[in-house]
């Protein structure tokens, strides 16, 4: 399994995969509780990854991951260059617009919830589309 994880100062996307593109949870957290919850996913998923984007606080995280997981766990870092426009675009896939709005290109339209799981998704995909 892989866990990807967008950082940001104020809240972090995860997203918890199958190298198969089967999403296994997703979610938004708080920072603060970003390590906890890490921690939390690894006692319960055999997680052999964690791809992480090279953004905001990126080496912060990374830091306290390896002092708290050693060699445990592999932590790789992606370039989340337009990231967030991408996961805009996947949120609507999967959450198409209804009743008027879907008259209105989703381009113009900016999700009701905060995006970030869906760039933890994206980061996961880049990393598996790296190797190829």
């Amino acid at each position: 399994m892989i866990l990807g994880i967008d950082p940001g100062r104020e809240k972090c996307g995860l997203a918890l995969t199958e190298e198969t593109d089967v999403i296994i949870k997703k979610e938004v957290v708080e920072t603060s509780n970003l390590v906890e919850m890490v921690k939390e996913l690894l006692s319960t998923h055999q997680i052999d990854l964690i791809v992480i984007g090279d953004g905001t606080l990126s080496q912060d995280i990374i830091n306290k991951f390896k002092k708290s997981y050693r060699k445990e766990v592999r932590i790789e870092e992606v370039d989340e260059t337009n990231s967030t426009l991408e996961a805009r675009e996947l949120y609507w896939q999967k959450n198409p617009p209804q009743g008027w709005r879907r008259f209105i290109p989703t381009s113009f339209q900016t999700p009701p919830c905060p995006v970030d799981d869906y760039v933890a998704v994206i980061l996961i995909e880049r990393y598996l589309n790296k190797g190829k």
